[in-house]
């Protein structure tokens, strides 16, 4: 009861600060009205069915980096997403001016084919943002928007891999890439819902806004990673302007208090020159699939000679030992002695302590020490409090 009570708290809280000045008015329901900030970006919604991640992420990580989001829709009633999320638009398209904004963003989702791919006023506004040299973001099922605005011809781009959708892109004269995002100009797109991550980043970039000091690599056990431990340091971390890439050996990985969360890469493809610290979340799913993950192993082995931030929680700590990191190192874990023999047998010296820090290994002892955990990594990345 107590870890779930401290998931619920760090993820309100971390939601909270990232998204700003966003209000909750029922579960599911989101009130746009943003406070002026550096740039302003022009995020238009369809009505119905978007993909609800595909505001979200871009959403956050563009406020994050210090960005004012204006939502505009058809109306300004409610728009509900595909997973039920509803928004409440800022303004209407026909209403917004291309004059005021930074930036245009589409986010798809089924929604946006029927009510959006042929809005004139959308359209309009597009070649508006396109004709001043603005930056024009669309991703998913959004792309063939600016295509039938005219502003695609031989321009690379990515779109949702569907015939019919890639063949308005490329009837139009658009080069289509099947990458996670594309940047050609000032064109930025999208694949799909897991590149919406990826996406923000990109825009960020595109616009020159992006603050993140700092790209750390969180890896979870398939199943049966401890929720808690995964969303407090997360939550920390980002809100102090660290770059968050979650990884697994699957797409999609299960908590042990049932959260889901769908990962950014594979083990296997990512590399340790990206990232300034990796940090492996605990739970009992670590010690059956990660333990002995000879890809996870030879990206800490990778990091550990770069002297990057090395960390691990729980019952993730005998990873690094099995890895050869912890020799002559303190360290601590969850206090159970199977998994401290492994740390001491490979030559670390155990601490029952709820951090420990030596040299560049960070360890955590259990679920109740994930705040005070992910505090020491803002610390040991001297991003805390920025």
């Amino acid at each position: 009861m107590k870890k779930e009570l401290i998931k619920k708290i760090c993820f309100a809280v971390g939601l909270s600060l990232v998204l700003g000045t966003f209000t909750f008015d029922t579960v599911n329901t989101v009130s746009a009205k943003e406070t002026s900030t550096q740039k302003k970006v022009l995020m238009v919604i369809a009505p119905k069915d978007f993909e609800d991640c595909e505001v979200v992420d871009p959403m956050t990580i563009l406020k994050a980096n210090g960005a004012e989001v204006i939502v505009a829709g058809i109306t300004t009633d409610a728009a509900i997403g595909i997973n039920g999320l509803k928004i409440i638009p800022d303004i209407q398209i026909s209403n917004a001016k291309a004059d005021d904004y930074d930036a245009i963003v589409l986010p798809g989702g089924t929604g946006v084919i029927s009510n959006l791919w042929d809005n004139e006023e959308l359209r309009t506004l597009i070649q508006q943002f396109n004709s001043q040299s603005k930056i024009v973001a669309a991703m998913c099922a959004a792309p063939p928007a600016l295509a039938k605005a005219g502003i695609l011809k031989d321009k690379k781009v990515t779109m949702f891999p569907w015939d019919d959708g890639i063949k308005e892109l490329t009837s139009r004269g658009a080069i289509y890439e099947n990458e996670e995002t594309v940047t050609d100009g000032n064109i930025v797109t999208g694949k799909n819902p897991a590149a919406s991550k990826s996406f923000g980043l990109a825009i960020c970039n595109a616009m020159k806004i992006r603050k993140f000091t700092k790209n750390v690599i969180m890896v979870v056990a398939p199943k049966d990673f401890e929720d808690v431990e995964f969303y407090a340091p997360k939550t920390l971390l980002e809100v102090n302007g660290a770059n968050v890439t979650v990884a697994s050996t699957v797409s999609t990985a299960l908590g042990l208090n049932g959260t889901t969360y769908n990962t950014d890469i594979m083990i296997s493809n990512a590399k340790a020159t990206d990232y300034d610290a990796i940090v492996i979340v605990g739970g009992t799913g670590v010690i059956s699939s990660l333990w002995d993950d000879k890809d996870l192993r030879n990206l800490i082995k990778e990091a550990d000679k770069e002297k990057k931030t090395i960390a691990a929680i729980c019952a993730a700590p005998p990873i690094l030992a099995r890895a050869g990191l912890l020799k002559n190192k303190k360290a601590t874990m969850f206090p159970w002695s199977d998994g401290i023999k492994e740390l001491t047998q490979n030559g670390a010296n155990y601490v029952d302590e709820e951090v420990v820090v030596s040299g560049n290994i960070v360890t955590g002892r259990n679920p109740d020490a994930s705040v005070a955990f992910g505090v020491k990594l803002c610390e040991e990345l001297k991003i805390l409090g920025k």
